[in-house]
């Protein structure tokens, strides 16, 4: 088959952002301390803008900073020609979370998250974020006969549906993931937050695609967009990598080299118009320079995936037919050969 005959356009340029935790500190289990310094915040935007093609920040309330003067955060991002990309509550850095949010059996501790999610929604009309990312870190078990399943999830939709309808022009990114820093979460995996979502009675929650954890999950992540793409549900999307055994937010794009080309390619087919957000940790290399090369690595792919979506026609095709020997021919000429 002349491949020439078929080919047509497809291009991905999303925006992407960043966290300060990209350039943080770092501490672990065995040198808590870490192996850095801390950077100050000025520095942590100087070096950011400095970088080509990052033009966002990821921030969270309480405890980011600036973030209880939204006006001057957001001058002082403009200042490094940045600007806030999405927003979370921080309801998982606490000890008293410790036994869970949203799912909370104790009243009082389920109102303050939600309290704190609200407040974080009007943050994000505030400073115009995308979406307001939700991770109920502790809302899950470390045991058998230590969750009541039943009420804990009872309780996670009654507090989703409170909060997606308090302002229904948001929209909220649940984050998914099978464990940590519980042994295991509620929701633990693609197929337990579509379960979530599809029981809840308001329209606009839908999920964050982080790709570590679908790795960590076993999960195809092509498979865990498209589905979340199916179903207009895909509201935000991490970028970092592992071996499928933790999620130790490693460089993105370093690891599992085809499973990410094949979500950048389903994800130059959809209409995502959110941002691309680095979520890696730098433990022991130079912070800024694994940054810049988180950035670069994105560029890359987005680049072999418009050369791919150049010949979408052939390889959906391909697809259709199970046709697996045809398309690694054509895909492997057009990543390894040079023309």
């Amino acid at each position: 088959m002349n491949w020439k005959e078929k080919s047509r356009g497809g291009k991905l340029n999303l925006n992407i952002n960043a966290h300060i935790g990209c350039l943080g500190k770092f501490s672990e289990r065995y040198v808590p301390d870490g192996y850095f310094s801390e950077i100050n915040f000025d520095k942590q935007l100087e070096i950011m803008s400095k970088i080509d093609g990052l033009t966002g920040l990821a921030v969270w309330y309480p405890g980011h900073p600036l973030i209880d003067k939204p006006d001057r955060l957001a001058k002082k991002l403009a200042d490094y020609n940045l600007r806030v990309a999405d927003i979370g509550p921080d309801i998982w850095s606490d000890k008293k979370w410790k036994y869970g949010t949203l799912s909370s059996h104790d009243d009082k501790i389920r109102k303050e998250a939600i309290k704190i999610t609200k407040y974080t929604m009007d943050l994000a009309v505030e400073l115009n974020a995308y979406s307001v990312l939700v991770w109920p870190a502790h809302d899950g078990f470390d045991y058998v006969f230590q969750a009541d399943f039943k009420r804990g999830w009872d309780n996670l939709i009654d507090s989703l549906n409170e909060i997606g309808s308090y302002n229904k022009n948001v929209k909220i990114a649940i984050e998914y993931k099978q464990k940590d820093p519980r042994a295991k979460s509620y929701i633990e995996d693609m197929g337990k937050v579509m379960l979530l979502i599809k029981s809840l009675d308001v329209d606009n929650i839908g999920s964050a695609l982080d790709l570590g954890h679908s790795f960590f999950a076993n999960e195809r992540p092509a498979e865990s967009l498209a589905l979340l793409d199916k179903y207009k549900k895909l509201y935000q999307i991490h970028l970092n990598d592992n071996y499928r055994d933790a999620d130790p937010d490693l460089l993105f794009g370093t690891i599992n080299f085809w499973d990410t080309l094949e979500l950048f390619y389903w994800l130059s087919k959809t209409n995502y118009d959110g941002w691309l957000n680095i979520d890696t940790v730098t433990g022991r290399d130079d912070r800024g320079k694994m940054l810049e090369l988180a950035v670069k690595l994105i560029k890359d792919y987005e680049r072999l995936a418009g050369k791919l979506n150049k010949y979408s026609d052939i390889i959906d095709e391909n697809l259709k037919n199970h046709n697996f020997v045809d398309n690694m021919k054509l895909i492997r000429e057009l990543v390894f050969v040079e023309k």
